[in-house]
């Protein structure tokens, strides 16, 4: 019992300082990613850590299965390295046995992964994509550089110069579905809202799917920053990941479970070529696996065959691996 203790132990210890290390490696890249959208005036400022946070389920998706992966090659390697594991496997601790205690911290991070994916995520997900579409068309007019395209809301602009009442010189393209619409005007500048774009003294040229142009001339108009359709589009997004949630969860359970068969005799080493020499190929191997996971996460309807395959593939290469180890034994 103390054994069994002691072994877990190691396992959790690992799993949750992996993790950690994980996590706080991919918050760091996301965050100076959103900032770096944030200062091109892509998404809002304010809303990057928010962001981040929504975001930490989906991140400890594919962290956990990593991490407790990694705690098992480095625990074994450890515990063989300081020839411990031999005085275990002397008290009983035969291979059979580590694979039984190794199903309980691998059911508990089923478990948790299982609520991540098919609760947590899907509405927390929802709820970033929404904080990330609602951009702030002020801070994308501010961030404006004469002589340069930029985009604001659902079009592009343009201008050639840029004073404290707005653009001087300014050219817009708009995209309505197959229709185009070109617009040059002498200013423009953010109306009271702050959402919608004021242009003055122009000319409109508007080009529809059947290939005619309409010319208007006009001294005020207004473009309406129109958001439904994204919201639309995240809406049908957030319907196919919901359908797609139970296939993933799944697939992230079989991954952990079968991950337990590669790391066990992957990570028996010889005690004089150190603990960590298992690490590097291990990891490669698991790279790979979840690799060709997150290749066939985003197909709607081969995802269930193509994550079939590369289990199957993995869980071939697991008996081989166990196999061979009795074998070399």
């Amino acid at each position: 019992m103390i054994l069994n203790r002691y072994f877990l132990k190691s396992i959790f210890s690992y799993t949750l300082s992996i993790s950690l290390i994980f996590i706080l490696l991919i918050v760091s890249s996301r965050t100076i990613q959103y900032l770096e959208q944030a200062s091109r005036g892509e998404i809002n400022a304010e809303v990057v850590f928010t962001v981040v946070l929504l975001r930490l389920p989906e991140f400890l998706e594919l962290i956990l299965p990593l991490g407790f992966f990694l705690s098992i090659v480095l625990t074994i390697g450890r515990l063989r390295a300081d020839s411990e594991f031999v005085i275990m496997e002397q008290a009983g601790l035969s291979a059979l046995k580590t694979y039984y205690l190794l199903l309980i911290p691998a059911t508990l991070i089923s478990i948790i992964l299982i609520y991540f994916s098919m609760v947590l995520s899907p509405g927390l997900d929802a709820k970033a994509k929404s904080l990330l579409e609602s951009e702030s068309i002020q801070d994308s007019f501010n961030t404006i550089t004469p002589g340069q395209f930029h985009k604001v809301g659902g079009f592009i602009v343009f201008a050639r110069n840029k004073d404290d009442k707005g653009l001087q010189e300014v050219f817009t393209l708009q995209k309505d579905g197959d229709a185009e619409k070109i617009i040059k005007a002498k200013t423009i500048k953010l109306s009271d809202n702050k959402q919608d774009l004021i242009l003055k003294n122009g000319i409109a040229y508007s080009i529809s799917d059947l290939e005619k142009l309409e010319v208007i001339e006009f001294t005020n108009s207004t473009i309406v920053n129109n958001h439904s359709e994204v919201r639309a589009a995240i809406s049908s997004a957030e319907i196919e990941k919901g359908t797609n949630s139970s296939i993933w969860s799944i697939s992230l359970v079989m991954l952990i479970f079968i991950s337990v068969f590669i790391a066990l005799p992957i990570s028996k080493i010889n005690p004089r070529k150190g603990r960590y020499s298992r690490v590097l190929p291990a990891l490669l191997l698991f790279s790979i696996y979840i690799g060709l996971l997150l290749s066939f996460k985003g197909e709607e309807e081969s995802n269930t065959f193509s994550f079939s395959v590369i289990h199957i593939i993995f869980l071939l290469a697991a008996l081989f691996l166990n196999f061979n180890s009795k074998r070399l034994a």
